[in-house]
């Protein structure tokens, strides 16, 4: 068995490195001068550093030409050792003896894998890739790890589509919600892109450097591989750089809980469960006006499973952003749950509750949002800090109005607001005025809910369980801003708000109409209150001049954020600038 006798690329392979390591290298920083030989020998480190200790019985898979099988064995492991190409298997016996290898699959039915709960850990190592059926890789493996078993992934990912195009890689996104849906459990993970990127240039050179030698070695008929490959690595090396790839690495365990997105119908188990963890009965209509019948899409669910129980449910709805001068979506995180009975299980990053927002973020939120954001109290912040990727960006302040101000605002004259050109509709239907007051009023707000037409229609006028009212102002017969209110007993809430001119006369006008309207309908106001954003500033002091008082919310909220792919300019604004309401979460 010589190099000629491998399968391509193998052989050339085999050529560039020097060696039979034939995997990615690993750069702890992009300025080591690590020799590609250097280098794998890092990852090869990094990866027995996760090894349960020896003598566990180990399964590699896909064994190469048996390099790291001989390294285990030597190591005190019980190495079983496969790939389906019989010349890798006879070339890993001839030059790396003491695994037992078989030229076999990782799904067939050979006899070393014929026995279940054998095998401590799985090793597949950038073998993953080459099974285009990911739910068989992880039925099989549950069948064959023993009940303590690991399985160990070290491979390339994508994180784009479009790559699946001209690869065979996986989007690592898929790789997460199979092994989840499979009853797997991440103990731990590194994103390594960025470590192992200088290994497709120093592939790429091997192509070219060995041309000629690869043409004398394996004949002229081989030209065409050489150029496909060389291409291939100038290709992915852009992907690395452009982040559309990756390598990461998963040690796995085996779990009797599995994580899922939303199947039709689950909506009655998720309402129990809600149900049975605040004491709240929410209605099915609230349910589907909230995650059904979004405009901007949904279900976004990650719930996770015993048997046919739904213990934990983590999920959040779409919204649009407007963020640094341009709309996007995020997502209002709410209605998150683990049941009483499920809480002890796992601990920090393997409890239910984190295993569920991991689920979420790899399958709707990476690459796809720059952030999401939830109003969180003082103990569920200090778990998502430090298990969930939150950060607080502000905390939250309700505004009160003293009762002497708005029995006074009660008692104004329309023709002092007629005067100055404002007139106010009460309307509980939302038409264009929503677009015009919205396009008017972006250049004050650098970060904000977008506030637009489908937006207010859908969050105010469809809500099942409350009945708003919209007072837009008019100035001059243009709209130029509005408030949304409801009642609560005697208390006046100030939902929402917008306006296009930061004038106080335009503020106070809208509020002047809604106490006069309540006051007609014979509602007794004995206290008006609402969250505002402490920014813009310019908003602030106008609320403090119309009389408005800031106190800390009752329970402590702050608004928590948690970052995607934001750049340095949107994370700024976000946390310096996000303009929001009580209308932002989905408490009012």
């Amino acid at each position: 068995m010589d190099i000629v006798d491998l399968p391509q690329p193998f052989g050339f392979y085999r050529v560039i490195t020097g060696g039979d390591e034939l995997h990615f290298g690993y750069w702890t920083v992009p300025e080591d001068k690590l020799t590609l030989p250097q280098a794998q020998e890092a990852l090869t480190a990094l990866i027995f550093s996760r090894l349960p200790p020896a003598p566990a019985r180990i399964l590699d898979v896909g064994c190469g030409l048996g390099a790291t099988a001989q390294l285990l064995h030597e190591k005190g492991y019980e190495v079983v050792a496969i790939a389906p190409d019989a010349n890798l298997i006879a070339y890993a016996k001839k030059y790396h003896q003491g695994p037992e290898y078989i030229a076999c699959g990782f799904l067939e039915l050979s006899q070393a894998l014929v026995q279940e709960n054998s095998f401590d850990l799985l090793l597949f190592q950038e073998s993953l890739q080459y099974f285009p059926d990911l739910h068989s890789v992880f039925i099989r493996a549950k069948q064959l790890l023993k009940a303590q078993g690991k399985l160990l992934i070290c491979d390339e990912v994508s994180y784009h589509p479009r790559t699946r195009e001209y690869s065979a890689v996986h989007l690592a996104a898929d790789i997460e919600a199979i092994f989840a849906q499979m009853g797997f459990f991440v103990r731990h993970h590194q994103r390594l892109g960025e470590a192992v990127t200088l290994t497709c240039d120093w592939v790429a050179r091997g192509f070219a450097e060995n041309r000629d030698y690869f043409l004398s070695l394996f004949g002229e008929a081989i030209a065409p591989e050489i150029d496909r490959f060389y291409h291939g690595w100038l290709m992915q090396g852009q992907w690395y750089r452009q982040h559309l790839f990756g390598y990461e690495l998963w040690e796995l365990e085996p779990s009797p809980y599995t994580i899922r997105g939303y199947i039709s119908g689950d909506e009655y188990a998720i309402l129990d469960g809600f149900h049975q963890a605040f004491g709240v009965n929410r209605s099915t209509q609230h349910w589907q006006w909230k995650f059904l019948r979004n405009p901007f899409g949904g279900p976004f669910i990650a719930s996770v499973w015993q048997h046919t129980q739904l213990v934990c449910h983590y999920t959040a709805y779409p919204v649009p952003v407007w963020l640094n001068g341009r709309s996007t979506l995020t997502f209002q995180v709410g209605d998150t749950f683990t049941l009483a009975a499920w809480r002890g299980i796992g601990r920090g990053h393997s409890s239910l509750l984190a295993r569920a927002v991991r689920f979420f973020h790899r399958q709707f939120c990476e690459n796809r949002l720059p952030f999401f954001y939830g109003f969180n109290t003082g103990t569920v912040q200090k778990f998502g800090q430090k298990f969930l990727d939150y950060q607080s960006a502000t905390e939250i302040y309700d505004w009160f109005l003293s009762e002497s101000i708005f029995k006074k605002l009660q008692k104004t004259p329309r023709w002092k607001n007629w005067s100055k050109g404002y007139t106010v509709a009460c309307v509980n239907r939302v038409d264009d005025w929503a677009d015009k007051i919205l396009k008017q009023s972006r250049h004050h707000y650098p970060v904000f809910i977008e506030r637009n037409q489908v937006y207010l229609k859908w969050r105010y006028e469809q809500h099942p369980d409350f009945s708003y009212r919209f007072f837009v102002v008019h100035r001059w017969r243009k709209p130029v801003g509005w408030w949304i209110t409801r009642v609560e007993g005697e208390t006046l809430i100030l939902i929402d708000a917008l306006f296009s001119q930061f004038d106080a006369f335009a503020l106070r006008a809208g509020l002047i109409a809604a106490l006069k309207f309540y006051q007609q309908c014979g509602q007794k106001i004995t206290q008006v209150h609402g969250w505002f954003s402490l920014t813009p500033e310019t908003w602030t002091n106008l609320l403090r001049d119309i009389g408005f008082e800031p106190q800390r919310q009752w329970q402590q909220l702050d608004l928590c954020l948690t970052l995607f792919n934001a750049n340095q300019a949107d994370q700024q604004a976000l946390l310096k600038q996000f303009y929001f309401t009580a209308g932002d979460s989905d408490l009012f």
